[in-house]
């Protein structure tokens, strides 16, 4: 496992990107060459390490490019933290449905082709609407409002995945 320690300024902070885990997913970067899906750490303001946020990078133009579906939930995380945060590491998978999908899918699938993890990723994404809309049920029964609101935001950042549109460029 590499680690990749090349930074990206914005909005004054430099947020530094390292290599977790790399999939067999890929597209084509904007420079032609081949992007790969990683899941990388985000080290934010020098303080704080998010994990395992899917990430497409490019080794010949190194670019990054955070998975599009997940990009919301990992601006409200830097946002939530503040100009000067304090020191901690945070799981993404907590944050967001999918990143948590992909994780579990990289750890039980590594050497998954792209076709492959296609499917294992829109089973998962299957199963998981399927709990969640199990978990819903048993929230609106007993009228916790925090915890219908909590399903409700995991079921979103689930239900418009769609695997061609992200990946459709593959190579």
């Amino acid at each position: 496992m590499k680690q990749d320690l090349r930074g990206k300024r914005s909005n004054g902070n430099v947020y530094e990107y390292r290599t977790n885990e790399v999939m067999n997913v890929r597209k084509t970067c904007k420079c032609g060459h081949v992007m790969e899906l990683e899941l990388r750490t985000v080290v934010y303001a020098k303080k704080v390490e998010i994990r395992n946020v899917p990430v497409f990078a490019c080794t010949d133009c190194i670019s990054y490019e955070v998975l599009q579906p997940v990009k919301p939930d990992l601006k409200e995380c830097i946002s939530k933290l503040g100009e000067q945060p304090v020191k901690q590491d945070l799981s993404f998978g907590k944050q967001n449905e999918l990143a948590d999908l992909f994780h579990e899918q990289l750890l039980a699938w590594p050497d998954a082709s792209d076709r492959e993890m296609a499917h294992h990723m829109q089973q998962a994404v299957n199963e998981r609407i399927n709990l969640l809309l199990d978990i819903m049920g048993y929230a609106q029964k007993s009228g916790d409002e925090e915890w219908i609101e909590t399903t409700e935001r995991r079921l979103s950042q689930l239900s418009g995945f769609v695997w061609q549109a992200h990946f459709s460029n593959a190579v």
